[in-house]
């Protein structure tokens, strides 16, 4: 099923448009496992030396002009490849005003072809998730906000996506990591356009960990080292971000457990953000094997999705006696056994853990 490709050590972190099979190598040691490319055989082959998997076009898209000759043909020629991840049955669908039944259909015919491999669709409205996200084995949203939206606009829209979406099956998350400058004719009239900064894109990174993602994708690479522009501090700040995450990959693979949440802001005019939702948004968290840098336990993982500064606060989801140290920082918060209260700069990101245990 789809949902095997999600599991720990593997947890997926992809990126779109790498361009010649020669660049692989150099993703693949950044930290990803997972690109966008052709399916053919020496591309494929070249993502396997890598260690990198690949989600491919079938040869067609869902929809009117779906070819289920070519589709069978390249099912037939590639679908047991060991480097091929996914099946992309169609970008976005909501946006081409591409009907559920047509991305059903072609779904289908994959899957009465005898594919071992799952299917993937992108949807660019999380919401639109009610109507699609049945479909495939695999569900991503790609929501890019820098600067024209506000950044909790994707945190809200992976949110809206987890909700509408059976738990048991993977969403993947698309990360902006592009500038719209260089896709001006997408926002006609929009101005002062740049790409994220490397704070927004841990915050949008660590956003989609919180919301319930089960994975990430950036877009892309073309748009930061293929095209006549240049972004190489982008490209850099993406690398320690992924690196990152893969050093934490534990906490990312983490389980994500309910508990009795209560939090409070300090400035209570800033306590929602653009999106209406918490400024901070939090997740309780529970590790089962952890590693070397990530122990076993539970955690609490706080995201600032806006560009304020926040004095926030949550209630532990037990009382504790010992102190709560806040993860990586050499430090522990402020608490008085039930409550824990901490400063955020703009778009900061905190992890609290591993809880010290009950009293009781």
């Amino acid at each position: 099923s789809g949902c095997k490709v999600i599991k720990r050590p593997d947890y997926p972190i992809g990126i779109y448009s790498v361009g010649n099979s020669n660049n692989l190598p150099d993703i693949a040691a950044v930290g990803f496992n997972l690109v966008t490319g052709p399916a053919n055989l020496d591309y494929l082959d070249a993502a396997e030396r890598s260690g990198l998997k690949v989600l491919a076009s079938p040869g067609s898209s869902a929809g009117e002009w779906f070819n289920t000759a070519r589709v069978r043909s390249t099912l037939d020629r590639f679908d047991s490849h060991p480097a091929l991840w996914s099946w992309y049955l169609i970008d976005e669908p909501d946006m081409q005003r591409v009907s559920p039944d047509k991305v059903r259909e072609a779904h289908s015919l994959i899957k009465r072809s005898g594919s071992t491999k799952p299917t993937s669709l992108v949807l660019y409205k999380g919401d639109e998730a009610q109507w699609y996200g049945s479909i495939a084995d695999i569900t991503m949203v790609d929501r890019y906000p820098v600067p024209w939206l506000p950044l909790a606009n994707f945190s809200q829209h992976i949110h809206k996506a987890r909700l509408a979406i059976d738990k048991e099956k993977p969403l993947i998350a698309v990360i902006q990591s592009f500038d719209w400058a260089g896709h001006q004719s997408v926002l006609p009239g929009e101005e002062n356009l740049r790409p994220p900064t490397k704070y927004e894109l841990r915050s949008m990174t660590y956003s989609a960990l919180v919301r319930g993602a089960n994975g990430i994708f950036y877009y892309s690479y073309a748009d930061m080292l293929l095209k006549d522009r240049k972004y190489p501090e982008l490209w850099s700040a993406l690398k320690q971000v992924v690196r990152e995450v893969r050093q934490r990959e534990a906490l990312f693979s983490a389980e994500h457990v309910w508990w009795p949440k209560a939090h409070h802001f300090e400035n209570q005019d800033t306590r929602f953000n653009s999106a209406l939702e918490a400024s901070v948004q939090s997740v309780f968290l529970q590790v089962e094997k952890g590693d070397e840098l990530i122990k076993p336990g539970h955690y609490v993982v706080a995201v600032n999705t806006t560009p304020l500064f926040h004095t926030y606060r949550f209630r532990l989801p037990w009382k504790v006696t010992e102190q709560v140290p806040v993860t990586f920082e050499t430090r522990y918060a402020i608490t008085d056994g039930s409550w824990v209260v901490d400063q955020f700069e703009p778009f900061a990101v905190r992890i609290f853990g591993p809880l010290p245990l009950s009293e009781s």
